[in-house]
């Protein structure tokens, strides 16, 4: 053999070694990849079973073929706050003979990008897909309310998968991918729509009761509540995707920059809602100008996002809801011990939002929770737990508010020395008293009671005596008394019964009773016996055609009750239109004057 002929042998066997050398390489690269069987895939992370690689933004497929990659572990899904490009590979294998069909979903519906590079079994180039969060909804290749890609892999064959995924603007980052079969993705959107339906539809009573209560009772803090409610329905809109995909869908700017404005907006309104429930102005002063604080910065930040500061905004969304989460359970929890009973659910309202809100905020805004952004999950069932609780606070709050203006009522009709009414709750039931007689003409009539010589009993055994006469004679009326009779105080030493009975000799006899038992049981006030005896006066109000007016009825009481002292007190008369001979019985029939 020639030396010229070996050489050229030699040269052949060295490109055979070259070649065998490469094909070895691209089979070590191809094996190189992460592999899952998705033959039997119904819903499969790939969490621990793909790869992922931090690059810039600008890096190509290229630069991801040649990078080292790590493990796409637990401790890897979360990236926090980042701008910058993750790649993640992994190879699908299909062991089966049937085709499979299967859809890629990402975690969260606000991840701007995921540029989609796939290739299959002996194939040497990659196709691509572009999924954008940043174009209208009806652009999108899968109709979900997060990008997906869908994809078909024969049977006896693979798909490999190089994935970049990435913000335009700095955001929070989770690198969790699941796969589904493509029935079973259908399966999961389904009973998606089912439970957020539900969970909207509970917002949206709960919101449409708050604004009718609102409505119906005039109460301020009620219709804050309301506008809380849909911040908190919005802020999940914007989130979940559903607000994108249903409401505004061509509103690309808004579902991209809307997140931290309705972020800001929710801690105002919880502010304002949790200062007008817990009236932190009159309770808690300092409190509630540092509520007042946040809020001011709070609308700040909404201008400043509106003028286009982002990364500034975002860091200021996230802490305006930390400091929400620690403020406002810390603001209750000092209302309900201070006595504020219905602050209680207001307490477990907000420590159940704010424990989901808080591992939440970890979650987007730190690398070192180990999961990805399932707590949205818990904050979301958080939050309707919150507005359940918090409608149970505003219905004790309003029944509490309710309560205290009845008190205020009663208070404000009655009596403080005898617990009696008083003259306006006389008013106010002889309203009553006209409205029942329009109907069934049951007669209405009016005793007026003044004790004699009341002056005397002060004189000699002192005004505390005096009083405790008074409260004798309040429980002696309360004693004759129906439930549906008013009694009140007039006055000084003068009561008033206003009743309704058959006829006036039946009203005459219960007045009797009274003048009688009076009369028969002195009064004991320190070992002191005191004898007294009153007078009464009774009046028809309300008999036939005969309808007195208030002043008209304390007037012809009032000439009874005169004629009664002139003839020597200790008795009850009458009083007749028509005059009459006046009848001098004191027990055993009535008095009559005109």
């Amino acid at each position: 053999m020639t030396e010229k002929s070996s050489k050229r042998l030699g040269s052949r066997w060295l490109m055979v070694v070259l070649g065998v050398l490469a094909l070895c390489g691209h089979a070590y690269a191809e094996s190189a990849l992460p592999t899952v069987d998705v033959s039997r895939l119904e819903s499969l992370p790939l969490l621990d079973r793909a790869e992922y690689w931090v690059a810039d933004r600008d890096s190509t497929l290229v630069d991801a073929e040649k990078a080292s990659y790590r493990p796409l572990d637990a401790g890897a899904i979360n990236q926090g706050i980042s701008d910058r490009a993750y790649w993640v590979r992994v190879r699908l294998s299909n062991t089966g003979k049937t085709p499979k069909d299967w859809v890629l979903v990402h975690e969260t519906s606000y991840l701007d990008h995921i540029e989609v590079y796939y290739r299959e079994a002996g194939g040497t180039d990659f196709r691509h897909q572009s999924l954008s969060d940043r174009v209208p909804f009806a652009e999108r290749p899968v109709d979900y309310r997060k990008l997906s890609f869908e994809h078909i892999t024969l049977g006896q064959s693979h798909t490999d998968l190089y994935l970049k995924a990435y913000y335009q603007k700095a955001d929070s980052v989770s690198l969790q991918f699941t796969l589904y079969d493509e029935s079973a993705f259908e399966r999961m959107v389904r009973e998606e729509n089912l439970l957020f339906g539900g969970y909207y539809g509970i917002l949206l009573v709960l919101t449409l009761i708050a604004l009718i209560v609102g409505t119906v009772l005039r109460r301020t803090s009620v219709y804050t509540y309301a506008l809380f409610l849909a911040a908190t329905g919005f802020q999940w809109l914007l989130l979940n995707g559903y607000g994108f995909q249903y409401l505004w869908p061509e509103r690309v700017y808004w579902h991209n920059e809307g997140f931290h404005i309705s972020y800001l907006l929710f801690s105002l309104l919880a502010c304002e809602f949790s200062k007008a429930f817990l009236r932190t102005a009159e309770r808690f002063p300092s409190t509630h100008r540092l509520l007042q604080g946040l809020q001011l910065v709070a609308l700040g930040g909404i201008g400043l996002r509106w003028l286009g500061f982002y990364v500034p905004i975002l860091h200021l969304a996230f802490g305006m809801l930390t400091l929400i989460a620690l403020v406002i359970p810390a603001i209750s929890w000092r209302a309900w011990r201070q006595g504020v009973r219905y602050a209680r659910w207001y307490v477990f309202a907000w420590s159940i939002y704010s424990v989901s809100l808080i591992l939440s905020l970890a979650s987007a805004y730190l690398n070192l929770v180990p999961w990805g952004m399932q707590s949205l999950t818990l904050l979301q069932l958080g939050s309707l737990l919150e507005a359940v609780l918090l409608t149970v606070a505003m219905s004790e709050r309003l029944l509490s508010v309710e309560a205290e203006r009845r008190k205020a009522v009663e208070l404000a009709n009655k009596d403080p020395l005898t617990g009696l009414g008083n003259r306006r709750q006389l008013q106010k039931q002889y309203e009553s008293f006209c409205e029942q007689f329009t109907r069934d003409r049951v007669p209405v009539f009016l005793i007026m009671i003044d004790l004699d010589h009341f002056k005397v009993v002060n004189d000699i055994y002192g005004h505390d005596a005096g009083d405790q006469v008074l409260r004798e004679v309040a429980r002696l009326l309360r004693a004759h008394c129906r439930t549906s009779d008013v009694c009140i105080r007039y006055g000084g030493e003068e009561f008033a019964l206003l009743l309704r009975a058959e006829g006036v000799d039946s009203v005459w006899h219960i007045a009797e009773r009274i003048r009688r038992e009076f009369a028969q049981h002195p009064t004991v006030y320190l070992d002191q016996r005191i004898e007294h005896t009153l007078s009464s006066g009774i009046t028809s109000v309300l008999e036939g055609d005969r309808i007195l007016s208030v002043n008209q009825m304390m007037k012809y009481a009032d000439k009874a009750l005169y004629q009664g002292k002139a003839a020597g007190r200790n008795c009850s008369i009458i009083y007749r239109d028509d005059p009459v001979e006046p009848d001098l019985r004191t027990s055993d029939g009535p008095h009559l004057t005109s």
